[in-house]
């Protein structure tokens, strides 16, 4: 990550109070070696699963709207931003602009962090909170101090520029709200201009029922289908790891290569289809992609849940009874009825 620009300002604004105060910062902040270690932290905990894509609804910005997509217009370029400061005073007016009115939120510190990885250009908008701390002095003494709350993200959102400029269809803004209230959320989304939102869990559901769906369609054997599953899941988590979306095209791959291009193309166009209506590129939610490998379900008695591939093996479904049959019982299980049965 190489940082071009930084710098932060101050929203002063209690929640008993419609006042709203922005104290400007009057020039960019040194990138040494602590704006470095904080840059990452913030970037870290952004980039933890669960955050929200999508685009700017109105790319050129409005007087009625979010004016944030008409500033980036009128101060960056391929080169970068021609006075960080100026945008970013109008940025923070903007915020305070949507904030003002909202009742029951409080202001914070907002950080502008504009950065480059490889030759993807980024903006980063955070809201940050100050919080009270304790620190012990050289002589042991101990002082109250106010500190930046680094321990979670309220509020940030995060642009590809680079996406953005080249018009690109992808979902260019990523965002998340923390633990947010719905009408701090709407605040930030109108501050943004965005679509509304698309959550990586949905988006992770639609990829896991698309590619059931695929493999009903297509009538893949049941083994084959358990393995497709299982590699898509694979794949999908790797770019968790990454912290990076999947694109559809990864997965269409991995089709051809285990079947042909015809039955990629198949999965493509299915992915395209009103019926699922997938970007080209989501962020992955990992907890949403148990489905693909697991098959679970319960009722006010039972409750089951086992890997996709003991179906057919140790767990059969008979489908005209609707019943399933286990074999090779879990020890534990087996030690319980045993000891039951034997009464």
């Amino acid at each position: 990550m190489s940082i071009s620009n930084l710098i932060v300002h101050e929203i002063q604004k209690n929640s008993s109070s419609d006042k709203t105060l922005l104290i400007a910062r009057p020039e960019e902040m040194v990138v040494d070696d602590q704006a470095m270690a904080l840059s990452q932290k913030i970037n870290d905990l952004f980039n933890r699963s669960g955050m929200n894509t999508g685009r700017f609804s109105n790319p050129e910005g409005s007087d009625e709207g979010s004016k944030l997509p008409g500033l980036i217009n009128q101060h960056f370029n391929e080169s970068g931003f021609s006075d960080f400061v100026a945008f970013t005073k109008a940025c923070a007016a903007e915020y305070v602009r949507h904030l003002e009115t909202v009742e029951d939120v409080e202001g914070g510190l907002l950080w502008f962090h504009h950065y480059q990885v490889q030759d993807t250009s980024f903006l980063l908008i955070v809201l940050l909170k100050r919080k009270e701390g304790v620190v012990l002095n050289a002589d042991l003494s101990l002082e109250q101090i106010n500190q930046i709350e680094m321990d979670k993200l309220h509020m940030a959102m995060r642009i590809n520029l680079t996406a953005w400029k080249a018009q690109d269809e992808a979902r260019y803004i990523a965002f998340r709200f923390g633990r947010a209230p719905r009408h701090e959320s709407d605040y930030f989304t109108a501050f943004i201009g965005c679509n509304e939102p698309a959550a990586a869990a949905t988006e992770t559901r639609k990829l896991v029922d698309l590619t059931s769906a695929f493999c009903q369609e297509m009538n893949v054997p049941q083994k084959a289908a358990v393995e497709l599953k299982r590699v898509v899941a694979d794949r999908c988590l790797e770019k968790v790891e990454d912290k990076e979306p999947i694109a559809l095209k990864q997965i269409a791959d991995e089709i051809e290569s285990q079947f042909s291009a015809e039955q990629a193309k198949k999965f493509l166009d299915l992915a395209s289809s009103e019926s699922f209506n997938l970007e080209k590129e989501i962020f992955v939610e990992k907890a949403a992609l148990k489905k693909l490998t697991r098959y679970s379900g319960s009722n006010k008695t039972i409750t089951l849940s086992f890997d996709s591939d003991l179906l057919g093996e140790s767990i059969s479904f008979n489908e005209a009874t609707q019943s399933l049959t286990f074999k090779d019982l879990p020890k534990s299980l087996l030690k319980q009825l045993q000891k039951d049965l034997g009464k």
